[in-house]
């Protein structure tokens, strides 16, 4: 195990990656990286992470901050629970911990948004705690360098995976051997064709021993992908398009254009037309653009056409809690999630 840990530590004085939250103990700032990393890609989180510190540099910013005000920073991150939890967990921190994150990683998993691995990650990658993390790179790496059977994430090899993690980190920095095993998952041991030839590990390594190192871990199969068809609605007025607000799904209080989805096109605009009705708009002509959106194992083909407002309508004089009209500027800084913002791109309101 020290020949492992001596190679890891030579390799990422070379290799390691320049990310905007290595090299950083804040525990602050290590949290809001971990939570931004889960289940998004790191060039997503690249772009997002220094803005987002931006309007909140610290914890007791982010705790007193209006919820809409952090969905609107998180916009284009996905999974909005994760912002939401993290303004929840920063006002029991306020209030119960003095503002400073505990240290104890079972302190840490009783925040919201907290879950086993989080907990893990910023005790070891903030506060130096010799607390094994495992993430989708660290899991397939250690995977493979001891050959751990079974499927990613489940019971069996997560637990095998998490005991030779503590065993790695039984000595030496904690926090810099948990950082280059995630920069080996990332560059080198990739999910397929990993580059064994560059690897540092390659000699110690079981699973390229066995000759099939891609076999490990094995990966939980996806659910098939299932086509859908959206219509959206485009109105303006002044210069400015209407927005309703979502209130159900994981997209519950952002802003979106007013939409709807069926198994077909002409059935997505019907069903559409119909949702219409009760704001006073009707839809008109063929389509403005077209847009392309993935939501899981959701494939969505969106069509964006014009809604105009009905000579009665009331919706033209009113800003609701539901309802808002907002120029372009004002919905590039809005709550809203990715898919509002491909919407407003195929109807020519953003660039």
């Amino acid at each position: 195990m020290e020949q492992i840990r001596r190679k890891l530590l030579a390799w990422s004085r070379e290799q390691k990656r320049s990310l905007p939250w290595r090299g950083t103990t804040d525990p602050y700032r290590v949290w809001v990286s971990e939570v931004m990393l889960q289940q998004t890609t790191v060039a997503a989180v690249k772009e997002r992470y220094g803005p987002f510190l931006e309007r909140f540099p610290d914890l007791p910013s982010l705790a007193r901050a209006r919820e809409e005000s952090v969905l609107a920073a998180w916009s284009g991150l996905g999974y909005y629970a994760r912002a939401r939890n993290l303004r929840r967990a920063a006002g029991r921190i306020l209030r119960e911990h003095g503002g400073i994150l505990p240290r104890d990683p079972s302190a840490l998993s009783r925040l919201p948004g907290f879950g086993e691995y989080t907990a893990a990650a910023v005790a070891c990658l903030a506060f130096g705690k010799r607390q094994p993390a495992a993430d989708a790179n660290v899991t397939r790496v250690l995977s493979r360098l001891f050959a751990i059977g079974g499927t990613a994430g489940k019971k069996k090899n997560r637990a095998a995976v998490l005991f030779n993690a503590g065993r790695l980190l039984s000595s030496g920095p904690p926090g810099r051997l948990i950082a280059t095993l995630m920069d080996l998952g990332q560059l080198v041991c990739t999910p397929r064709r990993p580059l064994c030839v560059s690897c540092p590990l390659a000699e110690n390594c079981l699973a390229l021993r066995s000759g099939v190192p891609e076999h490990y871990p094995r990966c939980a199969r996806k659910p098939r992908a299932v086509p859908v068809f959206v219509a959206a609605a485009c109105a303006r007025r002044d210069g400015r398009a209407l927005l309703v607000r979502r209130r159900a799904s994981l997209l519950d209080r952002l802003w979106e254009f007013p939409s709807a989805d069926a198994k077909t096109r002409a059935a997505a605009r019907r069903r559409l037309a119909r949702k219409l009705r009760p704001l006073g708009l009707s839809l008109e002509g063929r389509a403005l653009g077209t847009a392309r959106h993935t939501v899981v194992n959701r494939r969505l083909a969106i069509e964006v056409f014009t809604a105009c407002l009905n000579r009665h309508s009331t919706i033209g004089s009113r800003q609701s809690g539901d309802t808002r009209w907002l120029t372009a500027r004002e919905l590039d800084r809005a709550a809203i999630p990715t898919l509002t913002r491909k919407i407003a791109r195929a109807a020519g309101f953003l660039p």
